[in-house]
């Protein structure tokens, strides 16, 4: 017996090296190049990218359905969105539109339709203003503005127009967060960069560019306040001239329609699933798997209901030795092996995902970032499924598609249940509701406090009577912002829901049901960027680019993966974008 031991032991001595060096090289083998977590915009367009490039990418979304804040959800025939609602310089062929360079990247897009103009209503005015300075200048201001209005916004767009013709030049896509921007920006950009570093402080507030060029109309600069703060998340005291060039040079420029995806918004969220998984035979799916495709080149794949714990994290050596990234660990106890990692999730929600994985130095770094930022407040939302007898079919300057409601100018834009953004988006794709019927959404745009609704956060406050009732109570504006243009929308409804901050917290894991970070302009300071203190382990989404909304989170996506692939991939890349 002791002689058979031994020579047992021999052999599994001599042959342990090559089964360990068979388990690594298996695990090298089947481990994904990038792991996204989270299917927001900024992952799925990061995710696309590096699919594009021949990348194995794994998307992991921890929610039945993916999309994010821009994901889709149906009721008895009506599909509801979430997020937004408002698109432009997306049909064009040439724009400065950063989603509209991802789509061109991956060679996947939907199909658009166009439309020229959105409504504006308050207690003592109401108007449907095409978009393009033309109308605007030629029949708002003389109506609503004062005797020196039209000469002012004269002013200011010619004091924009090379400051955007500057920005425009100078595409996100171009940007990477190591050494070899020098060759993607200082050299393939060099003028538009040079363009752009001579146009002084572009980071200062829009406010004070405002002021020094005397633009004092007091209808003017509330109109600004509002665009400033729909799209941007600030006021003009705060949002930075940058972003405000950008906005309104795209905005009123002659030619420039509104767009809206064929199919709604999971239109677009589709086109970069497309370009995450096209090109392969499917392989499986279910068991929150939503679809896996192979190719010769990769392997993707996008997973629901396949909720991130921590980062797999290995701990190599003594001292000084940094820890290594080998991928993530799932709450049901399954570690999927990556190369790089990209988390799409907020900066609070990253940093519980951190301290799971106890990196000292990254939670550190996390900290330091949340310090510097305070959570945007949350939304409200009104879902309505209505019948559609007597009203329009297809949007008109008496009946637009989408609008906002002001009810107090004097309390501000900013002022919490005071703006309100209606979209009938069923006028511009009838798919979205049943025959004779129209898809409302009604919301208030990052105004409503989450302290408010804080106490109701645990069951059973969340189902309690209290609770329903004061979310009837909060939506009231609402409903008033609907019936701004359709004044009998409550005998109307056939379908309605209501959402709260705590609905954002629960459903798209937000923190405090944040729209992501706030940073004012004021304070002369960035987000904190893409790339973390832990190798490989990169940011994306609305916590690490500058302004709110779909087309900032599409240029972290693409900055991400642009970090990630070589400088000569990424310059080829570039050739496929169309300023």
């Amino acid at each position: 017996m002791m002689i058979h031991n031994t020579l047992l032991w021999k052999r599994w001595f001599f042959l342990w090296p090559p089964l360990c060096l068979l388990l690594f090289l298996q695990r090298r083998t089947l481990a994904f190049d990038a792991v996204v977590i989270g299917s927001g915009i900024g992952g799925l367009s990061a995710a696309s990218i590096l699919a594009s490039q021949g990348r194995s990418v794994c998307v992991l979304e921890a929610h039945e359905h993916v999309g994010g804040a821009a994901h889709e959800w149906s009721a008895r025939g009506y599909r509801f969105e979430n997020g937004p609602s408002l698109y432009a310089g997306l049909s064009p062929a040439r724009s400065p539109n950063p989603l509209k360079h991802v789509f061109q990247v991956i060679g996947e897009e939907p199909e658009w339709i166009t439309y020229d103009r959105w409504g504006f209503s308050s207690p003592s005015t109401k108007f449907a203003a095409a978009v393009g300075a033309d109308d605007f200048h030629d029949r708002i201001l003389p109506a609503h503005g004062g005797p020196d209005a039209q000469a002012q916004w004269r002013r200011l767009l010619k004091a924009l127009e090379p400051l955007g013709s500057a920005i425009f030049a100078l595409p996100p896509a171009a940007i990477r967060e190591d050494p070899f921007a020098a060759l993607t920006l200082g050299v393939r950009f060099a003028p538009a960069l040079a363009g752009v570093l001579t146009k002084g402080d572009l980071s200062r507030p829009f406010a004070a560019f405002l002021d020094d060029l005397q633009i004092t109309d007091s209808f003017l600069r509330n109109w600004l306040d509002m665009l400033a703060f729909l799209l941007q998340g600030a006021t003009t005291e705060e949002a930075p001239i940058s972003l405000m060039a950008y906005m309104l040079s795209d905005f009123y420029r002659p030619g420039v329609t509104l767009d809206y995806p064929v199919d709604g918004t999971k239109g677009i969220v589709d086109a970069l699933l497309r370009g995450i998984l096209k090109g392969g035979q499917e392989e499986g799916g279910g068991g929150g798997g939503l679809k896996t495709t192979t190719t010769r080149k990769k392997k993707c794949c996008v997973r629901t209901k396949a909720e991130v714990a921590e980062l797999d994290v290995a701990f190599e050596g003594k001292g000084e030795t940094p820890p290594v990234l080998r991928g993530v660990k799932l709450t049901s106890g399954e570690v999927i092996p990556a190369t790089h990692v990209i988390c799409n999730a907020d900066l609070w929600s990253t940093k519980k995902l951190v301290v799971a994985s106890k990196v000292p130095a990254l939670e550190a770094y996390l900290q330091s970032q949340i310090d510097r930022v305070e959570p945007c407040r949350s939304f409200l939302h009104l879902h309505l499924g209505i019948d559609a007898t007597g009203l329009p079919s297809e949007p008109s300057e008496a009946f637009p598609a989408q609008w906002a409601f002001l009810e107090d100018a004097d309390r501000g834009v900013d002022a919490e249940r005071n703006l309100a953004l209606v979209s009938v988006a069923s006028m511009l794709d009838p798919s979205l509701a049943p025959k004779g019927k129209h898809v409302v959404h009604a919301y208030v745009p990052a105004t409503e406090p989450f302290e408010k609704w804080a106490h109701y956060f645990k069951k059973p406050r969340s189902s309690s009577p209290e609770y329903k009732a004061a979310k009837e109570e909060a939506v009231q504006i609402l409903w008033t912002a609907v019936e701004q243009y359709i004044p009998d929308v409550r005998d109307r409804v056939d379908l309605q829901f209501a959402a709260t901050p705590l609905t954002h917290a629960r459903f798209l894991r937000k923190f405090q049901g944040t729209y992501g970070p706030y940073l004012p302009a004021s304070k002369g300071e960035l987000l904190m960027g893409h790339r973390t203190p832990l190798n490989n382990f990169w940011l994306c989404g609305d916590s690490t680019f500058p302004g709110i909304g779909v087309p900032a989170v599409a240029a972290s996506g693409l900055i991400t993966a642009n970090s990630i692939l070589s400088p000569a991939e990424h310059w080829q890349l570039l050739d496929r974008i169309k300023l």
